[in-house]
């Protein structure tokens, strides 16, 4: 089981990495300081501390099914952009909100899951 929800994480990683990498220089791209969905302003480097945390209490707390996979996959990417681009790569836009990417849906999806 923890085999299959590893691979599922870094699969989804690598698919949003890719999505990323193709799109990073690309008028369709927005780089995010905030958190998800253009929330949260410019917090810099705590995103990266409460993202950590938080990915760390909620597979400690709900183990590895699924949701816990979703919402760590997306976890993860938007660490790797924040560490690589200083904010994340938001691609997606819908007219009534603000720009996101496949990370973002992953974590909203997981915590639907959770709930």
């Amino acid at each position: 089981m923890r085999f299959k929800w590893i691979l599922s994480v870094v699969c989804l990683v690598l698919l949003d990495q890719g999505i990323k990498e193709l799109l990073v220089n690309s008028e369709f791209r927005v780089i995010n300081s905030g958190a998800g969905f253009g929330l949260g302003g410019a917090w810099g480097q705590m995103w990266q501390l409460i993202v950590i945390i938080l990915l760390l209490a909620i597979i400690i707390k709900f183990k590895f099914n699924w949701q816990t996979g979703l919402v760590t996959a997306g976890g993860l990417a938007n660490l790797i952009d924040r560490v690589r681009w200083g904010g994340v790569v938001d691609y997606l836009a819908l007219s009534l909100l603000p720009r996101f990417n496949l990370a973002d849906c992953l974590i909203l999806a997981g915590l639907i899951g959770l709930m």
